[in-house]
C-alpha cells in the first residue's frame, strides 16, 4: 500500500508522542511507496521535526531530488525519506515481490529466512493479499525484537476484490490478547475523507456501527507492542469463541450480523 495522508498523520503523531523506534533495525512487509499526499509537505515536517542541521540537510536534498528527477521508483525514495524523517532506522529491508531491486523476493505465504530481527516491522497494506495471511503475523512476531514494535495497515470495509481478505478489529484485540501484545493505537482511516477515527474499546466499533458511522471504504491502522519477554507466536482465537467479550460484547456479535 502507499503512504496515504491518513497514514503519514498517524505515523506523524506516534513519533510526536514517542512511541516509534528510534535508530534501530526496520523491516517493510511489502514496499511502500507514495500516494495522495503532496510529498514537498514533507519537507516543513524535516526542518520542524529534525534538529541536526546535517541531516536535516541530507533529507531535504533527497527529498527534493526524489521529486524533481522522478526516476525509476522514485515515489519509493519519496517513501523512503518518510521512513528516515519518522525513524532514523539504522538498517532497512523490505519483503516485496513487485518493490524495488533492494527487496527480498521471498514468498510470505512460508516462513521467511532474513539476517536478523527488526525494532519495528511494518505490515503496509499486504498480509490481505496473502493467502497464508496468519504466516505473515507469525512471521511478524518471530522477527520482531522483544519490546519491538509492529504496525498493521489493511482494508477494513469495502476495498472490493483488492485482496483475499478484509480485516476486522476483533483480529487485532484478540491477536494481541493471544501473544501479550500491548495494543498501543487502533484507528479508522477513511482515504476518501482523509478522516481518522480512534478505537479505544472493541465497544466503540459496536457503537460506531449501529450509528452508520464506519465508512463505506476504510482501513484499520493498528500498533502493537511486543511484550519484552520473549515467547513463540500464538494462534488466536476469536474472542466470542473464547467468549473473552463483554455481555455486551456478546449481544453484539449477533445484532450486527
Amino acid at each position: 500500500m502507499a503512504i496515504s495522508s491518513t497514514h503519514y498523520f498517524l505515523i506523524r503523531n506516534l513519533f510526536e508522542h514517542g512511541l516509534l523506534p528510534q535508530n534501530g533495525a526496520l523491516l517493510q512487509i511489502g514496499e511502500a511507496n507514495w500516494y495522495d499526499l503532496d510529498p514537498s509537505s514533507m519537507a516543513d515536517d524535516i526542518r520542524r521535526l529534525v534538529g541536526d542541521a546535517c541531516r536535516r540537510d541530507a533529507l531535504l536534498e533527497r527529498l527534493a531530488q526524489a521529486i524533481a528527477d522522478k526516476r525509476p521508483y522514485y515515489l519509493f525514495e519519496i517513501a523512503r525519506v518518510f521512513y528516515e524523517l519518522f525513524f532514523s532506522p539504522a538498517e532497512m529491508q523490505a519483503v516485496d515481490f513487485n518493490g524495488t531491486p533492494t527487496a527480498h523476493r521471498l514468498d510470505l505465504n512460508a516462513p521467511l529466512a532474513l539476517s536478523r530481527r527488526f525494532d519495528v516491522v511494518i505490515n503496509h497494506g499486504t498480509a490481505e493479499h496473502i493467502f497464508n495471511i496468519a504466516q505473515v503475523f507469525k512471521t511478524m512476531h518471530d522477527y520482531t525484537v522483544p519490546g519491538g514494535v509492529m504496525l498493521h495497515e489493511g482494508p477494513f470495509t469495502g476495498w472490493i476484490d483488492h485482496g483475499f481478505y478484509n480485516l476486522q478489529p476483533t483480529l487485532f484485540f484478540d491477536l494481541a490478547e493471544s501473544n501479550r501484545y500491548r495494543l498501543l493505537g487502533l484507528f479508522i482511516e477513511d482515504l476518501t475523507a482523509r478522516t481518522v477515527q480512534q478505537i479505544h474499546a472493541r465497544e466503540d466499533v459496536y457503537e460506531l456501527a449501529k450509528a452508520k458511522q464506519i465508512p463505506d471504504n476504510s482501513v484499520l491502522f493498528a500498533v502493537l507492542l511486543k511484550d519484552a519477554q520473549e515467547s513463540p507466536f500464538r494462534i488466536p482465537i476469536q474472542g466470542y469463541y473464547g467468549r473473552s467479550l463483554t455481555d455486551s460484547g456478546m449481544a453484539a456479535w449477533q445484532e450486527l450480523r
